[in-house]
């Protein structure tokens, strides 16, 4: 790094390790689950009825726990909130690299539930509207994992 001016220069991103152990708790192990069985749950809170997708333990909205017995399996149907269109990405190295084709990442609210998910879509940006439905595309292969959907793409 180096600075100019008071301008700070920096190229590429810090790169930071972090050696630590995380359990994803019981609800988001079955939720990986369900993915290889091309099943999309989410958790209810039994006391205010918020829906999370994906599954939370703790309802934010009213503070209760969330457990196994409060999932829900979601259509994998919902409505586009909104979206934008990215011509770069990391690199895993934290540096950013141009991408051959700009890809398009949308805000979906799942039907049934209250929260929004951010997934990859598969339209043009010129035929996306708010409001629109839009349908969970599964990859052909399914290994219990985010990589299991390959994306959203308009409904119908």
């Amino acid at each position: 790094m180096e600075t100019k001016a008071g301008v700070l220069v920096v190229n590429g991103l810090p790169v930071v390790q972090a050696q630590f152990c995380w359990s994803v708790g019981n609800q988001m192990q079955s939720f990986l689950k369900a993915l290889a069985q091309k099943k999309f749950l989410a958790s209810k809170c039994p006391e205010c009825g918020y829906v999370y997708a994906p599954p939370r333990n703790t309802c934010h909205k009213c503070g209760k726990k969330m457990g196994e017995k409060d999932l829900v399996e979601l259509s994998g149907e919902g409505v586009l909130l909104g979206w934008t269109v990215a011509h770069v990405e990391l690199d895993g190295k934290g540096n950013f690299v141009d991408l051959k084709k700009p890809k398009i990442i949308g805000a979906i609210r799942l039907d049934g539930a209250n929260s929004t998910v951010f997934m990859p879509l598969e339209a043009e940006a010129g035929e996306l509207k708010p409001g629109m439905k839009m349908a969970l595309k599964w990859n052909s292969e399914t290994k219990g994992g985010w990589k299991d959907i390959s994306c959203f793409k308009p409904a119908g």
